[in-house]
């Protein structure tokens, strides 16, 4: 049965360049607070929020992605990845976004596997954990956006969801 599942993905993803094309987001977030929602309850504590404020924690941020749909609207599938210069950690991605003038909205949804390198050493882990994203973005030209958005951390059995909203600033390079 393995064996189907891999050949299915091997399959899937040589058949994908077909329909698709490559994109690379390459960007800068920067944490501007914390805080969890749970019941309908919004819970933030202020003196953490506080450091982001005072201080600028810029994160590096890569997506490579095969990319489907037209203009105003597009999907993607695959990795995302932020770096902390010495670890950086990646998992699967899919986003979806739409262009409304010289904005796009784009969602994003992203976890389950979980790869982490670390000066040379790579591990990969699973878990019931999902990471939502929800941002706004302004773009120059074809490829630079500048915007903001919020990222959660999701663990489907708990009733309570993580988040923390950054602005920042994007490369998206189409490869044709």
């Amino acid at each position: 049965m393995k064996r189907c599942y891999a050949l299915l993905g091997v399959l899937l993803v040589f058949s994908m360049p077909l329909f698709a094309q490559v994109r690379l987001d390459m960007g800068i977030e920067i944490p501007r607070g914390v805080g969890a929602i749970s019941g309908n309850e919004v819970l933030s504590d202020p003196e953490v929020n506080q450091v982001f404020n005072e201080y600028i924690l810029p994160v590096p941020e890569l997506g490579l992605y095969y990319q489907f749909g037209g203009n105003a609207l597009r999907a993607g599938v695959g990795l995302r990845m932020y770096t902390f210069i010495l670890a950086s950690i990646f998992w699967p991605n899919a986003f979806i976004e739409a262009d409304v003038g010289p904005l796009t909205l784009q969602a994003q949804l992203g976890g389950g596997l979980f790869g982490l390198y670390a000066l040379g050493k790579t591990e990969f882990n699973s878990g019931k954990v999902l990471l939502p994203d929800l941002s706004l973005w302004y773009r120059w030209g074809k490829s630079f956006r500048l915007g903001g958005g919020a990222i959660g951390l999701l663990f489907p059995e708990s009733t309570a969801m993580g988040f923390l909203y950054y602005i920042g600033g994007k490369f998206s390079i189409l490869f044709k």
